[in-house]
């Protein structure tokens, strides 16, 4: 789950800002040419992904700096570069790169591939990781529940393909100071009916409730709480298949049981209760709480609606535990809070279960593309190893960090987000059933919508298509041979 605030203090290491996207091409394309090794021994490879944790285009902030640092003075014939590519277009940049085989050696695992582009690390993890004290092999470093059949880090063909740096959270960040002056009580906020009443509250006290931009990021964090309460029936009938693919059962509804839902015409969300009432209840949100111009604010920075919420003319705003990174020179007092819960005055629809979302290890995490070769490859590797040891406990604790490996600590404040009821996985996991094929998937597929432009009818029909068209490539990634995988 990509995130990213406010610029942490003015100490900035500048890195080369990247003129365009053909430029960036040429650049990892001169270092995935170049000789595994220079004639002193020492090898450079470059890490090119989103600014996750503050709004500077040219660097991931002091503490990554620092962390990179220190990777290269615990191995000095290695020379890491990072290319912080724009938030706007990174996903678009690097799904390019990769597929014209110019992408450098590290690269942020939320881009659009297939298996074949990227390296399988099951043979590595099987290795100890040489910067881990624990004994075990690097597989069993990491913490089972949020590593072991995560479809953030395994593809389609069962692969290991992705490590994480750390896991990641998603909540409401709130100003205390504007909730006071609107006359809001955080506790007000629990409820659905009881947040949109706030949010009119807050308007009226001259502030946007929520920060809101045009991104992919508000809509579909908020379609996963949404669902979170209202789709599990249809969880429940479309779970048909286990996380190794076998016909079974899986905690987390796989890809695979999606797909088959779709391609068998056992899930028709045009026809669907529970997809029709998860788009109401979003539109309600929105023309509730959304920033009133947020089509035309791009998405940028470690909160959603761009600077509104770190520059105090919004009370709220989503954002990860990473986003505190940018709250560091705040002038108010913030909080976090869940998503607000259904109740049947809300959705007949509704149980009264609060809303989930889940920590998981979709935050920071990177991948190495599979025609990366030799000493770039197995620098690559152990920079991935480095990361996902105890070297980097300083660096979680600046930047909001989560530990995905045993033994390390989460810094404190993130509790409302990664405790109880909300950092629980839902049953259809943070994806859902709007399943989008790779062409568009970065956009934010509600925003006609969400704007009035598109009605309920036309928006159910063109998910539907989709997500027949998204089955179908995940029928070819995963190279499934059942018959309702391969009718055309």
């Amino acid at each position: 789950m990509l995130v990213t605030t406010k610029a942490l203090r003015r100490r900035r290491v500048r890195l080369a800002a990247v003129a365009s996207i053909a430029a960036l091409g040429t650049m990892a394309a001169l270092a995935g040419c170049s000789p595994a090794a220079s004639d002193s021994g020492k090898v450079t490879i470059t890490l090119s992904g989103p600014n996750q944790f503050t709004s500077d285009a040219n660097t991931f902030g002091p503490a990554w700096e620092k962390l990179v640092a220190d990777f290269e003075k615990d191995n000095p014939d290695i020379t890491l570069k990072t290319n912080v590519l724009p938030l706007t277009s990174w996903a678009q940049t690097s799904a390019a790169q990769l597929t014209a085989g110019t992408a450098p050696e590290l690269i942020f695992n939320q881009t659009t591939h297939t298996p074949e582009q990227v390296l399988s690390l099951d043979d590595a993890l099987k290795k100890k990781n040489p910067f881990s004290d624990s004994g075990k092999s690097w597989n069993d470093d990491f913490i089972p529940q949020y590593w072991k059949d995560s479809t953030q880090l395994i593809n389609v063909a069962g692969h290991h393909e992705a490590i994480p740096f750390n896991l990641v959270a998603v909540g409401i960040y709130f100003n205390k100071d504007i909730l006071a002056k609107a006359k809001v009580d955080a506790s007000d906020l629990k409820t659905f009916d009881g947040f949109l009443s706030a949010c009119s509250a807050i308007k009226s006290a001259g502030f946007a409730p929520l920060a809101t931009d045009n991104g992919n990021l508000p809509a579909g964090w908020t379609y996963v709480a949404l669902g979170s309460m209202l789709l599990n029936p249809e969880a429940e009938k479309v779970n048909q298949f286990a996380a190794d693919g076998s016909a079974g059962k899986a905690d987390i509804v796989t890809k695979k049981s999606i797909a088959h839902a779709y391609l068998t015409g056992e899930l028709n969300v045009t026809t669907d209760p529970g997809s029709a009432e998860v788009l109401k209840l979003m539109k309600k949100f929105y023309d509730a709480c959304a920033t009133p111009n947020w089509s035309g604010i791009k998405s940028q920075g470690a909160f959603t609606g761009g600077t509104d919420f770190t520059g105090g003319k919004a009370a709220m705003a989503w954002g990860t535990n990473f986003a505190t990174t940018g709250l560091a020179d705040a002038s108010f007092k913030f909080g976090t809070l869940p998503f607000p819960t259904l109740s049947q005055s809300d959705s007949s629809l509704a149980t009264g279960d609060p809303a989930k979302f889940g920590v998981t290890a979709g935050g920071t995490a990177y991948m190495i593309p599979a025609y990366i070769k030799g000493a770039k490859r197995a620098a690559a590797i152990k920079f991935l190893q480095y990361v996902s040891s105890p070297k980097i406990q300083s660096w979680l604790n600046k930047t909001g960090g989560i530990p995905a490996v045993t033994g390390l600590t989460a810094p404190p404040g993130l509790e409302a987000m990664s405790t109880g009821d909300w950092a629980t996985v839902p049953p259809l996991g943070q994806g859902g059933l709007f399943q989008a094929p790779a062409a568009i998937a970065a956009q934010n597929k509600y925003e006609g919508y969400l704007l009035g432009t598109t009605s309920l009818k036309d928006e159910l029909k063109k998910l539907n298509d989709d997500g027949i068209a998204w089955s179908k490539e995940q029928a070819v990634q995963g190279k499934w041979t059942e018959d309702w995988a391969t009718a055309k």
